[in-house]
């Protein structure tokens, strides 16, 4: 986007290129009154008006009042010194701004709406202004501007925040996280900020963990928030973070790119990121052809018998990466899924089957003699403020706390496991849940028929970390067989 100063009427204008002066702009557009904007100072905000249309050299500009403004490319050159204040000050902007105002298609707010004036102040531009530069540039603009700062597989209403994480990140690099197209198609895991950047380690922490948060770290900060309500958040967070990189001219910017595109570990990151992009498309082209040849097959199945069907059905976990299959064991402990548990395994048993399968035939007995399940999930049991749990209950299950890749085929995962048993065997159980810390290490193998399974897993470190008490509601009296947790 172009930003230069004209003169109108003896007085100096700033003017916006918005596209070619050949296009037409939809009347809807050019009539009624204006929207305005707002000048956005970290601490309040100031209304905007812009003043009209002028053409110069075959471009449609919008003009305005002077303001040394300045686009978001800014952020990673000149600018880049303040980058964490300003992104800052943009999110406060977004989280005072109404729906209407943010129009957020997809999620997320488009760049082409954002002017950095150079004291640090920031310029959002009105919705009506943001669809016609939408109109008039270019696809390839467009993209930059909307498609490349979108993580797919982000809740629409953490995309804010997201985005927050990717201007700091490409304030830091010099590039959107999520713009190459086998960063997408690999599950939108974006390369190290290390690669290329020393930057402040919390401040690296904070934007690593907001481009990575899983669902239910999104949802938990997510609450019932609406438009950029929950940027309250990451104003929260980042309020005492460290900005310790300088700025730089674009040549140097550029130069430092090319630099980390050449290095060893960005080659080997990019090299497995295009290699699961190619796996995850190869299964969304050929899915329908598959999901037909499923369906036939399993019609001619049902004449051969169940057991063979059984055993060439692909498993639930077909087509998952390693990580989501961790996590969706770890899902099928909690919930003493017995099939899931084993779904993706092959030719070794894990070590929490056993417990599992146990605990699996308690509660399925107990709910069939006494009509209630006694087994408490942990995780829901913490989401509900750890309330009292029906007599004779108990609270299992697992709190994932970090999955590590070691490499493409190794991945060793941390867990918090809470468990009604001690570790002291002369110790009887009851009236705690009590804590491990649990390492557990997955090894993978990419088999014949087109998907992931697990070739080996073991616990590495199990260690008893605390227990908490667990209170219990009054036991169950006859005409009370239906006693659940609250």
């Amino acid at each position: 986007m172009e930003i230069r100063t004209i003169e109108k009427d003896g007085m100096k204008k700033t003017a916006i290129a918005v596209g070619r002066d050949d296009i037409a702009i939809p009347k809807h557009l050019m009539t009624g009154e204006k929207r305005n904007g707002y000048i956005i100072d970290g601490q309040g905000r100031t209304e905007w008006y812009w003043d009209g249309f002028t053409a110069i050299d075959g471009e449609r500009y919008i003009y305005f009042d002077e303001l040394d403004a300045v686009t978001i490319d800014e952020l990673s050159t000149g600018l880049r010194d303040r980058a964490l204040e300003i992104v800052r000050t943009i999110a406060f902007g977004l989280m005072e701004s109404s729906l209407s105002f943010l129009d957020l298609t997809n999620g997320i707010f488009p760049l082409s709406r954002i002017l950095i004036i150079r004291d640090g102040r920031v310029l959002l531009l009105p919705p009506d202004i943001g669809d016609i530069i939408a109109i008039m540039q270019s696809e390839e603009e467009n993209i930059r501007d909307r498609s490349d700062i979108i993580r797919g597989n982000a809740e629409i209403q953490f995309r804010l925040i997201t985005e927050m994480a990717e201007l700091l990140y490409f304030a830091a690099t010099g590039i959107f996280p999520y713009a190459d197209e086998a960063i997408k198609g690999s599950g939108y895991h974006p390369v190290p900020l290390s690669y290329s950047e020393s930057l402040d380690e919390k401040t690296d922490g904070l934007i690593s963990f907001i481009l990575s948060a899983k669902t239910k770290e999104m949802r938990d900060i997510m609450g019932n928030s609406i438009g950029g309500k929950n940027l309250i958040w990451f104003l929260d967070r980042s309020s005492a973070l460290e900005w310790n990189l300088g700025k730089r001219s674009a040549e140097e910017r550029d130069r430092a790119i090319e630099e980390t595109k050449n290095s060893p570990d960005y080659a080997r990151f990019m090299e497995k990121a295009e290699k699961t992009a190619k796996r995850n498309a190869f299964w969304r082209i050929k899915g329908t052809i598959i999901t037909v040849s499923v369906i036939l097959g399993i019609a001619v199945l049902s004449f051969a018998g169940s057991w063979l069907y059984r055993f060439l059905q692909p498993p639930v976990t077909a087509g998952l990466d390693p990580e989501a299959i961790i996590e969706a064991l770890y899902d099928a402990q909690n919930n003493l899924d017995t099939q899931l548990l084993t779904d993706a395994v092959k030719g070794c048993h894990l070590p929490q089957e056993m417990e599992v399968t146990n605990l699996y035939v308690t509660s399925r007995t107990r709910v069939a003699y006494e009509g209630f399940n006694p087994v408490i999930n942990a995780e829901e049991w913490i989401e509900a403020g750890k309330p009292a749990i029906p007599d004779s209950s108990i609270i299992y299950g697992v709190i994932v706390d970090s999955i590590t890749e070691i490499d493409e085929d190794s991945f060793v995962a941390d867990v918090t496991w809470y468990t009604p048993y001690p570790a002291d065997e002369n110790q009887l159980p009851g009236g705690y849940v009590y804590l491990y810390h649990i390492q557990q290490s997955f090894e993978f193998g990419w088999n014949k028929r087109g998907w992931w399974n697990i070739t080996d897993s073991d616990i590495t470190i199990r260690e008893e970390i605390g227990r908490e008490p667990v209170e219990y509601l009054p036991p169950r009296s006859p005409g009370n067989s239906q006693q659940q947790m609250p």
